[in-house]
């Protein structure tokens, strides 16, 4: 039967797959470009920066709204994503329906994504979620995880129908410290970090700015950040904002770190 045979074909080519070899690659670009469907090599890329933002009540939202409302809201969580992070220097970015992936490599990497991942939740809070609560009665939040680590990449598929396929601990982190972080607040949008982002974003240049409040309206500066474990049993720890800046300093504050790392 013509099936069984073209079964045959896909059972042979993938024993010639799973004979993974890894190829190392200094950066995320030139481990996309080299990505082949039909060979078994994975590129290795280290030291990636991976933000994993993620919609609470996804299925909710979609089931309780019709298709074209439901369209709307994907569009709204899916072009800031994209336009915020390049502003950024992403260097990959995959929009997942009700959420998103990008990844950060090279200097400054952990901040980098910090600042897209925190200008994006203030561009939610500011521009649309009172939007969609008045006019559309959809009240949401997102979970935002970083995390970092060494990935792996391919390309699956066909040469008509393919996509990146990234393997590691990098994505899986931020996606967990996403989902955590959902829990927190019902209604509200945050952003967790592994302890090892948190470090790069205590460096002198950066700590005043992104580990402190700015002490508004009393002059008091606190800790942002509060230390929680994950709940899947893994005993990961992550921080994520508790506190926060006034809406004035979080704007100073975040153009203050740009500017330091432009100059650097």
């Amino acid at each position: 039967m013509e099936l069984w045979e073209n079964l045959n074909n896909i059972s042979k080519k993938l024993e010639e797959l799973l004979e993974i070899k890894i190829e190392d690659y200094d950066c995320i670009e030139n481990a996309i470009k080299n990505a082949k469907i039909e060979k078994a090599e994975w590129n290795k890329v280290e030291n990636v920066v991976a933000i994993f933002a993620d919609l609470k009540n996804s299925t909710i939202i979609s089931n309780e709204k019709i298709k074209r409302v439901y369209a709307k809201f994907l569009e709204s969580i899916g072009y800031p994503f994209s336009k915020i992070c390049k502003l950024f220097d992403v260097k990959f970015i995959d929009i997942k329906g009700d959420g998103g992936i990008a990844l950060f490599q090279g200097q400054y990497a952990e901040v980098k994504a910090f600042l897209a991942a925190e200008t994006y939740k203030t561009f939610q809070e500011k521009y649309l979620k009172n939007n969609f609560e008045r006019n559309y009665k959809i009240n949401y939040s997102i979970g935002i995880g970083i995390a970092k680590g060494d990935l792996l990449v391919k390309k699956v598929g066909s040469r008509n129908y393919s996509f990146f396929v990234w393997a590691g601990d990098t994505i899986n982190n931020a996606a967990l410290i996403s989902k955590d972080v959902k829990e927190i607040y019902s209604n509200t949008s945050k952003i967790g970090i592994s302890l090892e982002i948190y470090d790069s974003l205590s460096n002198p240049k950066f700590e005043e700015y992104l580990i402190y409040s700015c002490g508004c309206p009393n002059g008091d500066k606190e800790l942002l950040w509060k230390e929680k474990h994950l709940k899947n049993g893994r005993g990961m720890k992550y921080k994520y904002i508790e506190n926060n800046w006034c809406e004035k300093h979080g704007e100073e504050y975040l153009n203050e770190v740009w500017n330091i790392i432009k100059e650097n």
